[in-house]
């Protein structure tokens, strides 16, 4: 170890032991957890339909289980050390594929249980996905479903005249004609059924000069308020059957009474949507049979399901406390290893064994805690000092140093790093500005001076390693380009560029990338840029909102596929969040979606790609490695392509 570098850790870890017995002493009256982990910020959310990041998911894999999950499978790859994991059983038990690819039918084991010991059947996954493509949930993920007939028309809201729609009256818990609303949407009102024969609209309002975004947006909500709905409402029987061929009764709905086009008999509604749970997607024949239908075959189906969105979650507890409070510990009903036992804000999220899991015998830790720990030095120290057992972001600054440690692992992740933008916002709405900035990035600097993992440059989207997969022909860092691009732009010399903000969640790490980066675009362009950090729920409010310029940001594939890098950025997909459209990639991925022939099928994503790299809505920075430090006394956590780890897996060695 270098002098200089062996003084700066000694000093960094002598002023961190001092915060760390502040630490203890604050929360010394809470016994330690069997595990603890670095779990960065505070998670914005544990609700598997809300969720989206990794500090959600480390938690959120632990306190629920789905039909599958994903486990080590055969041996680890002897170059990269590599565990393989595949989706193998969990609730369900077997699972059968038949109509070539079309038809899944699971058989959920008898013994699922949740949490408070109650039975789980398969009508609370019926439930739970129904939940999670209702608009008003606003899941990121719902577009992972779309592949489930009339998924995506349910997910968007989107009806037509002939569609067999379902109305929710507006009765939910609490309301009555003259009432505010009841903002949770579940439980629901009461649901008619039938089919949608016209849709009677006022009116167009005029979206006069000058009108602000806000403002027209919130006139155009209001006159589709206004909107009345005649329908053929149809019968429903005692055990909830639709007989969509029964007698009719012709009735009109409208979310706004004041509509000047309804009547006496109009009724009240808080919307109408295509009748999803009705027309075959999903079936329940039985309490422990599961069946879904696909528009198509998809190839990574089974790896969709063992991912966390599509997770089951309690009816009657979400039903009864509503949403966010139905996630509060006191509340929570889960069916995962794990279960809930406290959250403290800016602390912790402790997970105790849960003694009504199916395979409890077999979960060897007693108590998990999740620390918010931002700091990459407190949670180095706090690990030297024996409080928590894995560090899951190292200091950058002292890799050099760690990487030659036993407890020290890393591995190639198929994971990017890259800063998503605006493309809404000047001068960033400017193609050329786009790819100037992209080439005027010197990523080799960042991967070996700054990042210092083991990362490797990205010009491309799509991570190496994907098997069959070829990435498309990436940009080439090249500076008398950019300035080129700039001058063509018309900013000569980077005259006249507006000043620029990269917006950051709080991390050491993301701090010094972004600095990097700043001061490359100010050598390179005279490109003048600010940053900005948040805490990680404001920051990813902030995204969503779309209000921001330039944006730090970081992918994992939720399944060894392309499609999980690409199907982000279709025309406002939930996880697009840069205004950027091109129907030609639209097109590609939806084709490519349909395609069975898996070769053509990898040449459509690779033309999707190389649009993406064309336009660079976002800027790619590096492939990601996965880098954690990790006791040795501590059996079952081992590097994974996808940076995940079972901790019902995890032994304590003697």
């Amino acid at each position: 170890m270098p002098p200089e570098v062996r003084r700066a850790f000694l000093i960094a870890a002598g002023l961190l032991v001092a915060v760390a017995l502040v630490w203890a002493s604050v929360f010394e009256s809470l016994p330690p957890a069997e595990f603890s982990l670095q779990n960065f910020s505070d998670p914005k959310t544990i609700d598997p339909g809300r969720a989206t990041g990794d500090t959600e998911s480390r938690i959120i894999f632990e306190l629920f289980d789905g039909l599958l999950e994903m486990l080590p499978t055969g041996e680890a790859d002897p170059s990269t050390g590599l565990q393989p994991l595949s989706p193998q059983p969990a609730v369900a038990s077997s699972y059968e594929i038949s109509d070539q690819g079309r038809t899944y039918t699971f058989h959920l084991r008898n013994d699922a249980k949740w949490s408070d010991g109650s039975p789980l059947t398969s009508h609370d996954f019926a439930w739970s996905w129904l939940r999670m493509l209702h608009p008003a949930t606003a899941c990121e993920y719902s577009f992972q479903l779309y592949a489930i007939p009339y998924a995506q028309e349910f997910n968007q809201a989107t009806v037509n005249v002939g569609d067999r729609v379902e109305i929710e009256l507006f009765d939910r818990p609490g309301e009555s004609l003259r009432s505010e609303p009841n903002i949770q949407p579940f439980p629901r009102g009461t649901i008619r059924y039938g089919t949608l024969r016209n849709i009677r609209k006022p009116d167009k309002p005029v979206i006069r000069s000058g009108m602000s975004p806000s403002d027209e947006e919130s006139s155009l909500l209001t006159w589709q308020d206004q909107w009345v709905y005649d329908v053929d409402v149809v019968t429903t029987t005692s055990d909830s059957v639709i007989d969509w061929d029964s007698t009719t009764e012709q009735q009109s709905f409208t979310a706004d009474l004041s509509s000047p086009l309804a009547n006496s008999d109009t009724v009240k509604t808080h919307g109408l949507l295509v009748a999803f749970d009705k027309l075959g997607g999903l079936e329940t024949p039985d309490d422990h049979t599961f069946v879904v239908h696909l528009k198509d075959p998809v190839p990574f189906f089974l790896n969709l399901v063992a991912y966390y969105p599509m997770f089951p979650v309690n009816r009657a507890c979400v039903e009864k406390h509503g949403s966010p409070l139905w996630t509060k510990a006191e509340n929570i009903v889960s069916n995962g290893p794990f279960k809930l036992q406290m959250r403290r804000l800016r602390d912790r999220v402790r997970l105790i064994k849960n003694e009504h899991y199916y395979n409890a015998h077999r979960v060897a830790l007693n108590s998990i805690d999740f620390l918010s720990l931002e700091g990459e030095n407190s949670a180095l120290n706090m690990y030297e000092t024996d409080q928590i057992q894995w560090v899951t972001q190292p200091p950058q600054s002292l890799l050099e140093v760690l990487r030659d440690r036993p407890d020290y692992h890393s591995a190639p992740k198929l994971s990017i790093y890259f800063y998503r933008l605006n493309v809404a916002r000047p001068p960033l709405d400017d193609v050329r500005v786009r790819r100037a900035i992209a080439m005027a990035i010197d990523r080799i600097q960042i991967v070996e001076q700054v990042a210092k993992g083991g990362q490797s440059p990205a010009y491309t989207l799509i991570p190496p390693g994907i098997a069959g997969y070829k990435s498309a022909d990436g940009f080439e860092p090249d500076i008398d380009e950019a300035k080129r691009l700039i001058n063509e732009a018309g900013y000569p010399g980077g005259r006249g560029l507006p000043k620029l903000t990269i917006l950051y969640n709080t991390s050491e790490s993301h701090r010094a990338i972004a600095e990097t980066i700043q001061q490359q675009l100010q050598n390179n362009l005279n490109l003048q840029v600010d940053l900005q950090n948040m805490e990680w729920g404001s920051f990813l409010d902030k995204i969503q909102q779309m209000d921001y310029q330039i944006a730090r940001h970081g992918w994992i594939a939720d399944y060894p596929d392309p499609n999980t890098f690409l199907d982000l950025w279709v025309t406002d997909g939930p996880q697009n969040s840069t205004n950027w459209s091109n129907r030609k990639f639209d097109s590609l991925i939806a084709e490519a979606s349909r395609e069975v022939d898996p070769e053509m099928r990898m040449q459509l994503l690779k033309q999707a790609e190389q649009i993406f790299i064309d336009e660079l809505p976002a800027i790619p920075i590096y492939f990601y490695t996965s880098t954690n430090m990790v006791k040795p006394h501590i059996e079952g956590l081992f590097p994974t392509a996808q940076d995940k780890h079972p901790m019902h897996l995890i032994r304590l060695k003697k």
